[in-house]
């Protein structure tokens, strides 16, 4: 029991936020996640990583960082892609000696409330934490049929491979441990990254959980970084589910 309540005792986090061409709204996501962190009683910090944006993401970015210690800026010089942008946070979470990453998307369509039930997961001290569209209490608002309809077919291929304790691998809103993300080498720069992640950390992982929650769609149309949902993309995610 005093294992367990120390290890309560020193958790610590970073919320990991990828951006790309988010000028539009990379202010307004900074301030709800840095409103949060403010309500939670724990070593906790944001790390924002600039993918090469094209606008003025960056230098949004800059002056917010020079005023709140609690933002952590990572900057690409060019677009290295979704993947990239995930491990170059988690590298410097793993750096910053935080025990978690908790990655979301810029555009908040990851409703903030759901990182409170995330917190709750990680003082279990469970590895790896998806939150997850197709469980009981989850879903989707507003998302548009093709989209829904090759996620959901991209997660019964992976289900039917990987076999694991999950109902959606390929959500982006999850929270691992840092010390599993230090130990594996990932090579994809897209969104397969989510598979290749989940895939190679399943060889060291232990213990996996799920939060549900709702997707909604973005509010406006200020970001020119939206996920091109396409056929294609389930060969990248059968290149790792045939592995072994």
């Amino acid at each position: 029991m005093r294992e367990q309540k120390n290890n309560f005792e020193n958790l610590s986090f970073c919320v990991v936020v990828p951006m790309y061409n988010e000028e539009g709204n990379a202010e307004k996501c900074m301030n709800t996640i840095l409103d949060f962190l403010k309500e939670v009683n724990k070593k906790a910090a944001l790390i924002v990583v600039n993918d090469g944006s094209k606008d003025s993401t960056a230098a949004i970015l800059a002056r917010a960082s020079q005023k709140n210690p609690r933002i952590i800026l990572e900057n690409h010089p060019e677009n290295k892609g979704y993947g990239q942008a995930n491990l170059t946070g988690a590298r410097r979470a793993f750096k910053e000696g935080f025990t978690y990453c908790l990655f979301m998307d810029a555009d908040l369509t990851q409703n903030i409330k759901y990182l409170f039930v995330f917190l709750e997961e990680m003082q279990k001290d469970t590895d790896f934490i998806k939150a997850t569209r197709y469980a009981k209490g989850g879903g989707v608002k507003g998302v548009c049929f093709r989209r829904y309809l090759v996620s959901l077919v991209g997660n019964f291929i992976a289900k039917t491979f990987l076999r694991l304790p999950l109902t959606d691998y390929t959500n982006g809103f999850r929270a691992v441990k840092t010390n599993i993300l230090a130990k594996i080498q990932c090579e994809e720069r897209g969104f397969a990254y989510l598979i290749e992640e989940v895939y190679k950390a399943s060889k060291i992982t232990k213990s996996f959980s799920e939060v549900p929650y709702i997707l909604t769609v973005r509010e406006d149309n200020s970001s020119r970084s939206k996920f091109k949902y396409s056929l294609g993309i389930y060969y990248k995610y059968l290149r790792w589910l045939f592995k072994r």
